[in-house]
């Protein structure tokens, strides 16, 4: 088995990429978000079906979603790990509604190993924060 080191760099390349427009979760997920009044949801991104119940019905969004857990787990397999390794993991998107075009402007990761919890914070512009 890989280093648990390694974890830490698929929490911090998910939450990177989930900011990216090449996720394209954007702008589905902060359009539907805005038209239903939230300004941050939690995605399950280890769940069978990511896709939050509420928006289950928007195909784009759900395709998307499930796209990215499958990125979500195609880095977990390069870093040397398991899906079975994996016993949590979700993204935290939060929205500035009426800017942005509906990019999310933080989404903050979080992973559960057996042994240790791994979380990581990134802007719409790629910069990591502090969690």
């Amino acid at each position: 088995m890989a280093s648990h080191k390694r974890l830490k760099s698929v929490v911090q390349s998910i939450a990177h990429h989930s900011v990216g427009a090449l996720s394209f979760v954007h702008p589905h997920l902060g359009k539907a978000c805005e038209e239903v009044g939230i300004s941050s949801i939690e995605v399950h991104i280890s769940k069978s079906e990511p896709c939050p119940r509420i928006f289950i019905n928007d195909e784009p969004l759900r395709l998307a979603l499930n796209a990215l857990r499958e990125t979500f787990y195609g880095l977990v397999v390069t870093e040397g790990f398991e899906q079975k390794d994996i016993e949590s993991a979700k993204l935290v998107f939060e929205f500035k509604h009426g800017q942005l075009d509906h990019y999310c402007s933080d989404c903050t990761a979080s992973l559960v190993s057996a042994s240790k919890t791994y979380q990581s914070k990134v802007n719409y512009l790629g910069n990591t924060e502090q969690v």
